[in-house]
């Protein structure tokens, strides 16, 4: 008995906890071919919400026009319209005052319709990410509807609500929505679907378009794959990919917060998390590794942003935990967790600097490489410094604290540092406020290795110096010290909290090595030495150079290019100077640069150095060569004549690749050297050239002999496996 009304205590309270939200019940007719929409939306306020006044303010897309309004309320446009200056692509604005005649009414029929059809856009910015934006289109292509269409009154102050829709469409037509469908039938070539949502959200999605559905079950969650083309053969693995992640991550967080999950095709290229489905575009979904790699993170946004959601005035919070628990997770599982930390922090070094970083805390959402590699990169590297120094239990275990405390609320950057100190029972008061309240990051410099024996014993000292211009951080540092017999590895922690600090250890056996933070645990700017040169190292220079090849047949193509290339840099702060190779002397030393072409005059000097090659496999030099005379090849290596900065090489036989090549690098920028054929062009080749000297590695000499080292590091276990 007592079990039962403990049940239906939290049941009521559940009830009464999600009473406290605006609903909306919306009745929704479409005329596809005028791009039409007509709505009836019926507003349930919560109890009591006009005790103390009898009107409310709300905005609403300027082409929708409102019919009437119900006799005990009336309903007046306080503005102008406007453009609302919060949106990235805005729509224009009416806002109006809703007045009740009593302070009792507590529902309300507003009814209004018009046309949506903002075009979609592909600006530099949103080129350089591969996407287009709108704000939301009714068209025969497909329909798109969410927040910043402004198609559901936006109340002034209102952050969360429910809603159960009900739409009437073409029966050629599917909808999907938030939440549990709770009818579909079709009766008189029309479709009449449901959506219930009685869980609070921050927008209200419509995507609506001509699909082939597909579905199984996964315990008590439905995984759909709504597919503009049939495909069962890929709906499948989207299905059994969606079951086995849901598996892993209610293991590692707790209960999926929906009923279901839905892959939903889209008729443009995004790639869209919203609560309880994903809207990915068609090319997208059938690049094989999108399963491992945005595909998990979308879905992983079901708990962190899509239920669990974002205070965005104090800082987004939600897609650097996501980043660390989808993309990174999948590389940690295969072993490759610190190379993935790696590139994180490299293109943290290339792309952030002094003029366009910033706190943490200021970050909303990504519009260039600089804004996704704090909200990103910095973000998971915080997530992945307070795994390493408490423990993975502990790092599991506040997140799951996290997730059960905050389902359905809006939450900020404390919610997460309450959670990991109620279960870690420590002040992290001083972690927090340096990783999130502080731009810039510590660069770390190794120095006076020496290894003195005494008698039995080794005295390995070392100094540690902090060499970024800003202030200093305190720092947790692992050092990894690989010791003579077995070439085993001893670990250890050091903290620097000043400029420069000595430090000793005393083992009863020979240290040969000593590596500062060689599985980069520890968010900081990569020494240009640490990393292998990149793409990101010329595309995330603030000013770069683009060189072009004045006697090339294809020098109208890689102008485009360099044009292209020219805006998106731009669109991000930074600056590119276009200029022929025929009006330069020597290359510029001062800034990364591209050169375009093999028949540049400069492509002689920009040339894979023969050290770097012989750490290369036969058959990656092999396929190099090929390139070279057949295809389309990339690569970056450290320029000639100043090793601080990089230089880009591209050269290409096929002239209509080099559009392809402009619109796809962007998208590699981690890589060191690639390889492309045909026109579309296809990928066939990526890697990055090896470290040949780390700068915080320093293997040790006795009598002036250099050891044998056979000792390896052993990647990190997962935080969870994929079943």
């Amino acid at each position: 008995m007592k079990k039962l009304q403990i049940l239906f205590l939290f049941i009521l309270l559940s009830v009464v906890s999600l009473a406290q939200y605006p609903q909306h019940q919306l009745s929704i007719k479409f005329n596809i071919a005028d791009n039409f929409i007509e709505v009836e939306d019926e507003i349930q306020f919560p109890k009591n919400y006009f005790s103390t006044k009898n009107n409310i303010q709300f905005s609403l897309n300027s082409n929708l026009i409102i019919e009437d309004s119900g006799e005990n309320y009336k309903i007046e446009q306080t503005t102008e319209a406007e453009k609302n200056k919060t949106e990235k692509q805005p729509v224009t604005l009416k806002n109006y005052t809703l007045t009740a005649s009593t302070l009792n009414q507590s529902k309300f029929i507003l009814k209004y319709k018009g046309i949506i059809n903002d075009e979609i856009k592909t600006g530099a910015a949103e080129y350089a990410r591969g996407f287009s934006e709108t704000t939301g289109i009714i068209s025969e292509t497909g329909i798109y509807l969410a927040g910043a269409t402004y198609w559901v009154p936006k109340i002034t102050n209102i952050k969360l609500v429910t809603f159960t829709m009900q739409i009437s469409i073409d029966s050629a037509w599917n909808i999907v929505s938030q939440g549990e469908r709770t009818e579909n039938r079709v009766s008189n070539n029309l479709r009449n679907i449901t959506y219930n949502s009685p869980n609070p959200v921050d927008e209200i999605y419509l995507i609506g378009a001509k699909w082939t559905e597909y579905s199984i079950t996964s315990g008590k969650v439905l995984v759909q794959a709504f597919l503009r083309t049939p495909d069962e053969k890929l709906a499948n693995k989207y299905l059994q990919a969606t079951k086995g992640y849901l598996q892993m991550y209610e293991t590692l967080i707790g209960p999926y917060p929906y009923k279901k999950f839905a892959l939903v095709e889209n008729f443009w290229e995004t790639g869209y998390g919203m609560p309880s489905f994903t809207l990915l575009g068609e090319k997208i979904i059938r690049f094989p590794w999108i399963l491992y790699s945005s595909y998990p993170h979308e879905l992983l946004h079901n708990y962190w942003g899509n239920s669990v959601f974002v205070d965005y005035k104090s800082g987004n919070w939600c897609e650097g935990i996501t980043a660390y628990m989808a993309d990174h997770l999948l590389k940690e599982q295969r072993g490759q967790g610190d190379e993935y930390r790696r590139a994180t922090l490299q293109k943290f070094t290339d792309f952030v600097n002094p003029e366009n970083d910033f706190p943490v805390v200021d970050f909303r959402t990504r519009h260039n490489s600089a804004e996704e590699a704090i909200g990103y990169g910095k973000v998971l590297m915080i997530n992945n410094m307070l795994r390493d120094e408490l423990g993975d239990s502990i790092f599991i275990e506040a997140y799951r604290d996290f997730y059960n405390e905050n389902k359905f609320k809006i939450v900020d950057f404390n919610a997460i540092k309450n959670s990991f100190e109620k279960i870690s029972g420590k002040n992290l008061d001083s972690f927090f406020t340096q990783w999130l309240n502080r731009k810039g990051a510590p660069s770390l410099e190794l120095t006076n290795v020496k290894s003195i024996q005494n008698s039995n014993e080794y005295n390995l000292s070392f100094t540690l110096k902090q060499i970024q211009e800003e202030d200093v951080f305190e720092l947790n540092i692992p050092i990894a010290i690989i010791l003579e017999n077995n070439n085993s590895v001893i670990w250890e922690r050091v903290n620097l909290n000043e400029r420069e600090k000595n430090y000793s250890f005393i083992f009863n056996e020979k240290p040969l090595k000593i590596e500062v933070d060689p599985q980069f645990n520890l968010f900081r700017r990569l020494n240009r030495k640490e990393t292998p040169t990149g793409l990101s190292q010329v595309f995330g220079g603030t000013k770069n150079t683009i060189i072009l090849p004045s006697s090339s047949s294809y020098l109208d193509d890689y102008e485009q290019m360099a044009t292209i290339w020219k805006q998106t840099q731009e669109a991000q702060g930074n600056t590119s100077i276009i200029v022929k190779d025929n009006d330069l002397d020597k290359l510029p030393t001062d800034n990364p640069v591209w050169v375009l072409g093999k028949d540049n005059k400069f492509a002689s000097q920009v040339i894979i150095p023969t050290s770097t090659l012989s750490f290369l496999s036969t058959k990656i030099q092999e396929t190099l060569k090929v390139l070279t005379d057949s295809g389309s090849l990339i690569y970056v290596i450290a320029n000639p004549l100043n090793e601080e900065q990089s230089i880009g090489f591209i050269s290409s036989d096929n002239k209509a690749a080099i559009k392809g090549l402009t619109r796809k690098l962007p998208h590699y920028t981690k890589y060191g050297y690639l390889g492309f054929k045909g026109e579309n062009p296809d990928n066939v080749l990526k890697g990055t050239f090896p470290i040949l000297n780390s700068p915080l590695n320093y293997i040790i000499k006795y009598e002036g002999i250099t050891p044998e080292i056979k000792a390896r590091l052993t990647p990190r276990k997962a935080l969870v496996q994929l079943k």
